[in-house]
């Protein structure tokens, strides 16, 4: 199984291609990061290039294109998906389109942000109800990929997310109330089952 690398790493392993593009050295990269105000030490830019931290701040980012004038889309340069966060991946080529494009809603199916594919493990809100219902996790994970064709946790968020933008205290709210309806209609199945 091969897991998509993240923004860190996207962006380090093109931080690397511009530098070599220009034939500097990480000394030399120093000097020009500083030049426009980005203070980094060699092994500061090293650990960058082997994108040893999950993401770059975006004020590092964009710092990074004006001392390699670039833009920001030139950092994700390269085909794959890259993972956004534990729970969304997005193609290289739909991260340039949103730097640089169209709107990302109007972006082509394949290159929207997707959510993350998980194991065959159940997450976070399966475990729970198959704890209240003392069945295995993998009951309950098996009847919500047989209703939905995805875990409780992944419907619990598709259907949340689908409501929009909304304040975090409303969007628990709603995810608390999207959960019970989904576990009740599980727990109908576990019940029948027995």
């Amino acid at each position: 199984m091969t897991t998509e690398p993240t923004t860190g790493q996207v962006v380090g392993e093109n931080v690397r291609r511009l530098r070599e593009q220009r034939r500097l050295t990480q000394h030399e990269t120093v000097r020009l990061l500083r030049s426009v105000g980005l203070s980094l030490s060699r092994s500061r830019i090293a650990a960058i290039e082997r994108g040893d931290r999950a993401s770059v701040d975006v004020g590092v980012l964009l710092l990074l294109c004006r001392a390699f004038s670039v833009a920001p889309s030139e950092l994700f340069a390269g085909a794959g998906a890259v993972r956004l966060s534990a729970g969304a991946t997005q193609s290289r080529a739909g991260i340039r389109q949103m730097l640089t494009g169209p709107d990302w809603r109007q972006l082509e199916p394949e290159d929207q942000p997707k959510p993350a594919r998980t194991s065959n493990a159940a997450v976070e809100a399966d475990r729970t109800l198959a704890d209240r219902l003392d069945v295995p996790t993998e009951v309950v994970a098996r009847i919500a990929t047989e209703l939905w064709g995805r875990s409780l946790t992944e419907e619990r968020d598709r259907r949340v997310d689908a409501l929009g933008e909304m304040e975090p205290n409303e969007r628990q709210a709603h995810r608390g109330h999207v959960t019970r309806e989904l576990a009740q209609e599980i727990e109908r199945l576990v019940v029948g089952n027995e």
